[in-house]
């Protein structure tokens, strides 16, 4: 989550770098997020679809991924020709890496809450077999009783 921040900030701090070593700086920090984001990747894959859907899951990442690397160049080339500068494009290169990191914060909080409503109708439905087990229980039991009872008198 904080590799998505970081790399919307960063890209938005592009246009703000007056000094050669502050763009070295950015793009530093930029490469050393999207490091981790990449490494990450699979992990984050494997919890949310589980082993046999992986690959796939990745691959439809790489997919959606290559999507806005294609067409955002154009765009960007598109904006510097009508305005004059790059730096609305760096702006809006932003926005959807801290959208996106917004969006993987809410994914803990949507799976933990799925995983309480399932204990809630587990654990009912839990609490009822185990009354039919100790009610069967004890009528299995009182009959073995009686049956003790009987043979003794």
């Amino acid at each position: 989550v904080l590799s998505f921040f970081f790399i919307g900030l960063m890209s938005m701090m592009i246009p703000l770098c007056s000094l050669f070593g502050a763009l070295i700086a950015v793009c530093l920090i930029m490469g050393l997020f999207d490091g981790c984001f990449i490494s990450i990747m699979a992990p984050i894959a494997f919890e949310l679809v589980g082993a046999q859907d992986v690959s796939q899951a990745i691959g439809f990442l790489l997919g959606f991924m290559s999507i806005p690397m294609t067409v955002g160049p154009p765009i960007a080339g598109l904006l510097r020709d009508k305005l004059g500068s790059y730096d609305v494009a760096f702006y809006l290169a932003g926005i959807p890496p801290l959208i996106g990191g917004a969006v993987l914060c809410f994914i803990p909080w949507i799976h933990s809450k799925k995983q309480r409503e399932i204990n809630k109708t587990t654990g009912g439905e839990k609490m009822e077999k185990m009354l039919e087990n100790q009610n069967s229980l004890l009528s299995s039991s009182s009959g073995i009783f009686k049956k003790e009872s009987d043979s003794v008198i």
